[in-house]
């Protein structure tokens, strides 16, 4: 089980979540995630998108949602829901991923087969539930055992 803890900024309130990765089901896009997080790249990256009863999105540069990782990303979808507390990549249309995120909030069934989902919240779900917009995340981490 390959595991990605997120580390909030003090100054966001502090705290971290575990995310359960996903490799069986979307191997390229945990194999991206990972590399970004061994680069730091969401290191100090803020959520900027939060929309209460649905998803907060974030983890790009400038603090926007057009702006991620340097190439788009094939979607992998799978038959799995967008249920509270799973992780799905940002895009603006097929095949557009950048290495964004967005949690959901609630079960989110209109987001099903439209967005690639690579991870669940398996510990700390209340700290992604009270980031607010701005919220910066201090690190990302890949804890290889529980």
């Amino acid at each position: 089980d390959q595991r990605l803890r997120v580390t909030m900024a003090p100054s966001s309130g502090g705290g971290s979540f575990t995310v359960l990765l996903f490799p069986s089901e979307t191997p390229a896009t945990v194999a991206r995630v990972l590399r970004l997080v061994r680069e730091r790249f969401y290191n100090g990256k803020v959520f900027q998108r939060v929309e209460p009863n649905f998803v907060v999105q974030g983890g790009g540069p400038d603090a926007n949602e057009y702006v991620g990782d340097v190439t788009f990303m094939r979607d992998e979808l799978t038959w799995r829901t967008h249920a509270r507390g799973t992780l799905g990549i940002s895009a603006r249309g097929r095949d557009t991923g950048d290495g964004q995120w967005f949690i959901n909030l609630v079960d989110n069934p209109l987001l099903d087969h439209e967005f690639t989902i690579f991870g669940r919240i398996d510990g700390g779900q209340p700290v992604a539930e009270r980031i607010l917009e701005g919220d910066r995340i201090a690190h990302v981490d890949v804890v290889e055992d529980r």
